[in-house]
């Protein structure tokens, strides 16, 4: 977790002024009316409480009155036929100022009223929410155009138990929503006129089952077999009719699509102004299709150049740094979409809070692109905090020195310390290096942890580029290090010869493309990496290896409310060009086991066995993945997972001499920073010594 080092400072400030403050409040208001809300569980109650008193706002007073109590009723009985309770019955329970005591009951009809004349202190909500009414089936007539799995998800998205019941919930709004979303999704698909009806024809109020019968009339595919352009006669932009969606199907989609491609055409050269309807005109229908031409009307409006570039705001970063992110100049033609560009990549300097552009004068033939930016503060302080089922509690300081020099570069400090570590890194980067993509970074780090069975210290320094590589949209990078490997307190099988310290220097190679729709929170995309260090006496160091991971990990839906992911990682040491009988260093290898790898070992546990029972690092591994992810509540999950470990101490034994399996059950809680997660693993087959499972707690998720 991140807090920021100005924050901490005006909440600490805040705190110290609380007591006086609310001391003095408590002498000038009495204490408002006591609301409490029960039977919706204790989450749920207080939820429910919070809302009310929210909504009730400055009517909340010391007293209140009848209608007050009747809005909240009808808040509560609201919110339950959203989720499918559609029969409530709410007991108010009132205690007067007079000290007498009433009880009313409101139920969906919200028939009851209350005196005008009460004097209300206290209010006790009792809720009986009665049966959830839940889409139990749907049937369909006149649907062709899209798949009934896919329909039926628009009313009945899971078959879960679990969670089926409150992803099925039926009310007349939810049911209005769902026919409406699937006739949008018709109309996306070309079938402009179609049109989407969903009655119930069953209701069992004992059960809450409701069957639901949808009818659809689909209507014909308007297909655009003719594309016009007006009003372009007097300019020098030609459009085709194949770029613009010639021979495909009419939608919104379409329209949208074919005004973005006729709009940058005439930005290109020059006409900022430019301003286009569309207009569909429908023929007759042959073969179930509906032949559509259509009209682009285009205003060009005035040709128009670039006049001065200016900067505003900019009072510690160089214009020329600035300037050189722009690619326009004085007298090229106004482009707007290649000024947001420009925009774009002053913003990637990262040492600006925002970037803003607008034109001086804003209409005319020729304007001046005005660039007004919004400084970072220099110096930027976060504290850090977390925690692992290895390394238990840790904390830490991030300091970020923003537009060193005036020309945007930027450095980190970050100090970690856990039960098990001490981390350190400094970091110093160069945006755009070499041309707009190529970013410089230099870094020196220390490191010190305890693992399983040695004790780790690493130190040293990285100097590199990376650059983003547009045609596969994935980042690449490299880089050349050179550091000190050690080890102290080594109980690893191999550590009668094993080095105790190793210079080693390396050239590292890294590639990564993430289309995750979310880091943090992944449900749809995946993410894929590969990554080589090659150590060589050559370079410096005392050793030649070449280590090698890649991985992938993909996430995708299975229902509304369910997600399956996938990770598959692998990785192995070569020792090419070293001398006989050189042995990896004890750093480099590879030890599984841990919350984000085989979750039926800590940390480290999972590496191979020596014949004495004590634990060898791998030099090669294959980890495999999976999980089911049941979603319980909008924050809440339930997770079901399968982890299989395949590695050897060898690499003459690639890719594989030994085999671990672990199965296991999971719930998370998501926040802002990523799932909090408690997971136990169970081993399927454990060795002599691995423990039977194990018990994680951690933040993040696992791959």
């Amino acid at each position: 977790m991140r807090r920021n080092n100005r924050t901490r400072i005006l909440l600490g400030s805040l705190l110290l002024l609380m007591p006086a403050v609310e001391g003095s409040a408590a002498e000038r208001q009495p204490e408002p009316a006591k609301l409490s809300v029960s039977g919706l569980g204790w989450w749920r109650n207080r939820e429910q409480r919070v809302a009310l008193e929210r909504m009730l706002g400055d009517e909340r007073g010391p007293v209140i009155g009848g209608s007050t109590v009747e809005d909240a009723a009808f808040m509560i009985v609201s919110a339950l036929a959203g989720e499918g309770f559609l029969r409530p019955v709410v007991t108010v329970r009132l205690v007067l100022t007079n000290g007498r005591t009433e009880t009313f009951k409101f139920d969906a009809s919200l028939e009851t009223l209350l005196p005008r004349s009460l004097e209300i202190k206290v209010a006790r909500f009792d809720v009986d929410t009665g049966v959830r009414s839940v889409i139990e089936a749907v049937a369909f007539n006149g649907l062709a155009a899209i798949k009934l799995k896919e329909a039926r998800g628009y009313f009945r998205p899971t078959d879960v138990p679990l969670v089926g019941s409150e992803a099925r919930a039926y009310s007349p709004a939810r049911l209005r929503r769902s026919a409406e979303s699937l006739q949008d999704a018709l109309r996306q698909k070309g079938y402009a006129e179609a049109t989407v009806k969903a009655v119930v024809v069953d209701n069992d109020t004992r059960t809450g089952e409701v069957k639901v019968e949808v009818t659809v009339h689909e209507g014909p595919l308007w297909m655009v077999t003719d594309v016009r352009v007006e009003g372009t006669e007097a300019v020098d932009v030609k459009l085709e009719p194949a770029a613009l969606g010639l021979r495909k199907p009419w939608s919104q989609h379409w329209q949208q699509d074919a005004t973005e491609q006729a709009r940058r055409e005439f930005y290109k050269r020059g006409y900022a102004d430019v301003q286009i309807q569309v207009d569909p005109s429908p023929g007759g229908i042959s073969d179930g299709r509906r032949n559509v031409g259509v009209t682009l009307r285009v205003k060009p409006g005035p040709a128009v150049t670039v006049g001065a570039v200016r900067f505003e705001g900019n009072t510690r970063t160089r214009e020329s740094i600035m300037r050189r992110r722009v690619r326009d100049g004085e007298g090229d033609a106004l482009n707007p979409l290649t000024m947001e560009r420009s925009r774009y990549r002053l913003a990637r300097l990262g040492v600006f809070e925002t970037v803003d552009l607008h034109y001086e004068p804003p209409t005319g033939g020729v304007r001046d692109a005005v660039f007004t930016v919004r400084e970072l503060p220099r110096w930027d302080a976060s504290l850090l905090a977390g925690y692992g089922s290895y390394e238990q509690l840790r904390g830490g300081v991030e300091l970020q020195q923003t537009n060193l020099l005036g020309r945007a570069h930027q450095s980190r400090l970050l100090l970690v310390q856990s039960i098990k570590s001490t981390r350190g890194e400094y970091t110093y980067t160069v945006p755009e290096l070499f041309g707009e993509s190529v970013d410089g970074t230099a870094r020196v780090f220390g490191l010190r942890r305890e693992e399983e069975s040695f004790v780790r210290h690493e130190y040293g320094g990285t100097a590199g580029v990376r650059r983003r590589i547009p045609w596969i949209n994935a980042e690449g990078s490299i880089g050349y290090t050179y550091q000190s490997l050690s080890n102290q307190d080594n109980t690893l099988a191999t550590s009668a010869v094993d080095e105790e310290n190793v210079k080693v220097a390396s050239i590292d190679l890294g590639i990564t493309r993430d289309r995750r729709d979310n880091p943090l929170r992944p449900r749809r995309g995946y993410r894929w990496f590969a990554q080589a260090e090659l150590a060589s006496e050559s370079l410096g160091g005392e050793v030649d290896y070449q280590a090698f991971e890649a991985g992938i990990a993909y996430h995708t839906s299975w229902g509304r409310s369910r997600w399956i992911h996938l990770g598959l990682t692998h990785g192995a040491i070569t020792t090419y060009g070293a001398p006989d009988g050189q042995l990896i260093p004890v750093n480099t290898r590879f030890y599984p086991g841990g919350d984000s790898s085989i979750r039926g070992y800590q940390k480290d546990e999972a590496a191979p066995r020596g014949p004495d029972g004590r634990f060898i690092g791998a030099e090669t591994y294959t980890l495999f993945n999976i999980e089911i992810e049941q979603a319980l509540t909008k924050t809440w999950s339930l997770v079901v997972f399968g982890d299989a470990l395949g590695e050897a101490a060898e690499l003459e034994d690639y890719p594989w001499d030994e085999r671990l399996y672990s199965v296991g059950l999971g719930i998370r809680y998501q926040t802002i920073v990523g799932p909090v997660r408690l997971e136990y693993g169970r081993n399927v087959n454990p060795r002599e010594g691995d423990p039977s499972g194990t018990l994680h707690f951690s933040v993040g998720f696992p791959f």
